[in-house]
């Protein structure tokens, strides 16, 4: 049976360890987000409330392009541990702030950490099951999102609301140790010694984090046009060519094949984490509710997720590679119907129950495009350039949605300076977000092809 390979001897401590690894991720993910804005208020930094994911996704880009280049060159468990290391000493710094420089400091590490860590567990998969097992181990990934999903907003909610949210950023650390003790040993096996010539890979994110972090600072910056215009000129010349350099040829335009499938990452997560950072803040701005009712949607979400992850598997086993093209369709479609069912409840007098409803729906759709559009691009990987993939689907997702949390904080907080309300800026968001979902259906049908590879 499928599900004994998964776990057979071969594989079974392996698989344990990597569906750790991805649930300490979960249990920080599940639980930060709702605490983000009972500590960024604490702080006094609500005006860069969206920095507080760019930050993250920013340094998760350049820790996922490290991560993957040292994983290919000397295997995966180097960068599992300088993951496991930045991402626990991230959240101390983060849950020990006194300031928001210190606060954003930690969140950056976090997310290069998280990056480093993501992109060892991928080529780990990649190099010890074959295709017609990944369907299976990214399902259960999945699926270890589920009890953080189910515990971890609303605990996470009454922890901030009762004690303080700084526990909830410290209470992982230890988690990691556990996760560090028995995920390193198995990845040993993996190691491998080949030229590590990433520095040009390197030098190439920095030059795109640098950029887009000055792209995404330039609206903080009005009313001196001069300046924004100088953050977003310098900021293009930065990102543009350090982006070429980091993914295929054909990406931007989304080319069939792998450009594709990469760009199609890039607008689920613009869309989807675009949508759902202001949900917690939408949820106390516009309808008043607690950040332990607001994290009921996102465990919603999660719980759509990981039952549309594991429907991909069902439909996986039945039409096989050629069907993932159309999930991701789908799954687009699904995404959309619930941003809209989120907005509308938000911005309206609707029962505010039909956010979690609305956001489960959200999350089926994502559930199915993430795990077909991930297979497609692993599949087009040529042996021994698993990690660059890894590393490319980790960036495409790391930008984007560093893009969609920023291009949303310093949309509301631009219009807030010009007078709009808080229901006017959160719509703002969401239809941008909306727009990018349905952009994402069209462009699904670029999968379709022969698989590309990846750009040297």
């Amino acid at each position: 049976m499928e599900a004994a390979r998964v776990f057979d001897a071969e594989r079974r401590s392996l698989t344990l360890g990597i569906l750790l690894t991805v649930t300490s991720f979960a249990v920080e993910g599940m639980g930060v987000v709702p605490a983000l804005p009972t500590a960024v208020r604490d702080l006094g930094g609500l005006p860069l409330f969206g920095w507080a994911f760019s930050s993250f996704m920013l340094a998760w880009l350049v820790g996922t392009v490290g991560g993957g280049l040292v994983a290919d060159a000397r295997g995966p468990y180097r960068s599992m541990a300088a993951g496991l290391l930045g991402f626990g000493t991230g959240l101390a710094l983060a849950g020990l702030a006194r300031g928001m420089t210190q606060f954003l400091a930690g969140r950056a590490l976090q997310g290069a950490g998280g990056g480093a860590m993501i992109a060892a567990a991928y080529v780990a998969i990649a190099r010890a099951y074959p295709d017609s097992l990944r369907p299976r181990i990214m399902a259960l990934t999945s699926s270890v999102w589920i009890l953080p999903a189910v515990v971890g907003p609303a605990l996470s909610g009454a922890v901030a609301e009762r004690v303080g949210w700084r526990f909830v950023f410290l209470g992982v650390v230890p988690l990691l140790i556990v996760v560090a003790l028995i995920v390193l040993p198995e990845l040993a096996r993996f190691k491998v010694k080949r030229p590590l010539a990433g520095a040009r890979r390197m030098a190439s994110a920095l030059r795109a984090a640098a950029g887009a972090g000055l792209i995404l600072s330039a609206p903080s910056l009005y009313p001196r046009e001069a300046a924004v215009a100088a953050a977003i000129i310098v900021g293009g010349v930065l990102a543009v060519p350090g982006l070429r350099d980091l993914l295929p040829p054909g990406t931007f335009r989304a080319a069939r094949g792998l450009p594709a499938g990469l760009a199609v990452r890039g607008l689920l997560a613009f869309s989807f984490f675009g949508t759902e950072a202001f949900v917690p803040l939408g949820s106390g701005e516009l309808r008043g509710v607690t950040p332990s009712q607001a994290g009921l949607a996102l465990t919603a979400g999660a719980v759509g997720w990981v039952s549309a992850a594991w429907l991909q598997d069902r439909l996986e086993s039945r039409s096989g590679a050629k069907g993932r093209p159309m999930v991701v369709g789908v799954g687009f479609a699904v995404m959309a119907v619930g941003i809209v069912v989120v907005a509308v409840t938000l911005l309206t007098s609707l029962p505010v129950a039909l956010v979690p409803l609305g956001w489960v729906v959200a999350g089926s759709g994502i559930g199915l495009s993430y795990s077909a559009g991930g297979l497609v691009c692993i599949a087009a990987a040529r042996q021994g350039e698993e990690g660059q993939v890894a590393a490319q689907l980790q960036l495409a997702e790391a930008l984007s949605t560093a893009a969609g949390t920023g291009f949303g904080g310093a949309l509301m907080a631009t219009l807030a300076r010009l007078g709009g309300s808080p229901k006017e800026a959160h719509g703002a968001v969401f239809a941008v977000t909306l727009a990018t979902a349905l952009v994402g259906v069209v462009t699904s049908r670029r999968l379709a092809s022969a698989p590309a590879v990846a750009a040297p």
